[in-house]
């Protein structure tokens, strides 16, 4: 009789997006001016991106269903036009881990906009790191250690 394995608690789940190259160099540039590594940055800017107000206020038209968060739920209307991603013939993928609860709530907004969450990450990551106003807020929260150098050269490189 063979012995079952034990799963970890704190398992971690795979996602591994498809991005055009730019915004993939431009996540790769802006991980190394805030000296974190590239699945760190692109687990953060998903999982704060999943819950904040001025994503989901960008992101809410292509809602095919309802999404709750906190105490706010957005209905979804099914006759939306389903969000298209069109990624250029250079692309490539990034991979993120995310914790299980992590993973549990970007599945919620991918079924709330009839997509996977390995896409739903990829839309994360474009609508976060091209929001200003998103990234103004990043930045004043997580970013603080970085010098005023650091953070104009960050306003360059997603030219905001």
């Amino acid at each position: 009789m063979g012995s079952r394995r034990i799963t970890r608690s704190d398992k971690k789940v795979d996602v591994k997006p498809t991005i055009s190259e730019s915004l993939k160099t431009t996540l790769y540039k802006f991980a190394e001016i805030c000296g974190e590594y590239v699945k760190d940055v692109a687990e953060r800017l998903c999982n704060t991106g999943a819950v904040s107000e001025i994503i989901i206020n960008e992101i809410r038209r292509w809602f095919r269903r309802d999404y709750r968060w906190n105490n706010t739920i957005t209905m979804g209307y099914p006759e939306r036009p389903k969000l298209r991603i069109t990624v250029q013939p250079n692309r490539g993928k990034v991979t993120i881990k995310f914790k299980q609860r992590d993973f549990d709530q970007l599945s919620v907004l991918a079924f709330a906009l009839d997509i996977t969450p390995t896409t739903t990450a990829a839309v994360l990551i474009r609508m976060t790191l091209g929001n200003r106003r998103f990234m103004q807020w990043y930045l004043s929260k997580f970013m603080l250690h970085l010098g005023e150098i650091k953070i104009r050269q960050i306003y360059r490189l997603l030219k905001l």
